[in-house]
């Protein structure tokens, strides 16, 4: 076992019983997703008729086929990371990567050899695990991390891979697909309230809550009343639900980074990365719809573990 560094906990074994609970809760969580998709095919169906229902249908099925093969049956990570706007590191960044990798990995019970590293060209510092066992890291955070710093965050990336099959989570990009298609279209609509500048987010939410009754009486004639309720109610709950889960499966990853002995290592990263002050209304909604914690409760986390 490699010697824990002097600043850090011991490393803990990376290997762990199934948390029964733990999966049952992420299924309820991903219920509304599941749902909110199959909801999007089938209204389309009722709206469009079956044979624009049955082509969706055929080119998702066709999409997870292809997702799968790409990632997992024949991986081809060049075109997978691509897809991403990953480049291959470039030197020095490669050797400084391999090496803060190297001993990330060497710890008992985890094997590095068959993930992949890859760069992300970014101002912005940030790092992410992605389904074909890829980590990348933005050019940022590669530039401006110390190498103890570096391997902490390489370590919760890892995690984000190890506590998930890798499997589960292409299951899961591909199940979302429909709902990440519709909500990605209304982000994008939502841009055009970004001429009424420091009023966009209270405009965003006008707008939004103003349109759900619009959604419900739309959908009425062509599902029925029940499903159009039912519907409006999986709008509001499927992205509270996703972003709950997303995380959970961030504190989680923190959790395996300190286990394997960059806790405090982590803890530090974080605090160099820092929290800009937000408006109060964006504030709540990065709140309720953020992907990420709020670092100071990421942090509070990491201290408890390390007391464990």
């Amino acid at each position: 076992m490699p010697a824990p560094s002097t600043d850090d906990s011991p490393q803990r074994a990376t290997t762990r019983s199934t948390d029964y609970l733990a999966v049952g809760l992420t299924l309820v969580l991903a219920l509304p997703t599941v749902l909110l998709s199959a909801a999007i095919v089938l209204t389309l169906g009722a709206w469009a008729g079956i044979w624009l229902a049955i082509t969706v249908t055929v080119l998702w099925v066709f999409f997870g086929i292809m997702l799968f093969d790409l990632a997992w049956f024949t991986p081809n990570r060049e075109r997978f990371a691509k897809t991403f706007e990953f480049r291959r590191p470039i030197p020095p960044e490669d050797e400084r990567l391999a090496a803060a990798w190297a001993k990330v990995t060497s710890a008992p019970g985890v094997d590095g050899w068959p993930y992949s590293l890859w760069v992300e060209q970014s101002d912005d510092p940030n790092a992410y695990a992605v389904p074909s066992r890829i980590v990348a890291v933005t050019s940022s955070a590669l530039a401006g991390l110390k190498p103890r710093h570096l391997e902490a965050v390489l370590a919760h990336e890892l995690g984000h891979h190890i506590n998930v099959d890798p499997r589960v989570r292409l299951f899961d990009t591909w199940l979302a697909l429909p709902g990440r298609v519709m909500w990605a279209l209304c982000r994008k609509a939502g841009r055009i309230a970004g001429l009424f500048g420091p009023l966009a987010p209270y405009v965003r939410l006008v707008v939004a809550v103003g349109l759900l009754p619009v959604v419900a009486i739309v959908l009425t004639p062509i599902v029925g009343l029940a499903a159009a309720l039912g519907i409006v109610v999986l709008l509001v709950v499927e992205p509270l639900t996703r972003s709950a889960q997303q995380r959970r499966d961030e504190f989680a990853a923190d959790r395996v980074s300190v286990d394997l002995g960059y806790g405090r290592a982590l803890a530090a990263a974080l605090r160099r990365w820092g929290e800009q002050p937000l408006p109060p209304l964006v504030a709540l909604r990065v709140s309720l719809y953020g992907t990420h914690p709020p670092l100071a409760a990421r942090i509070r986390k990491i201290k408890l573990r390390l007391r464990e």
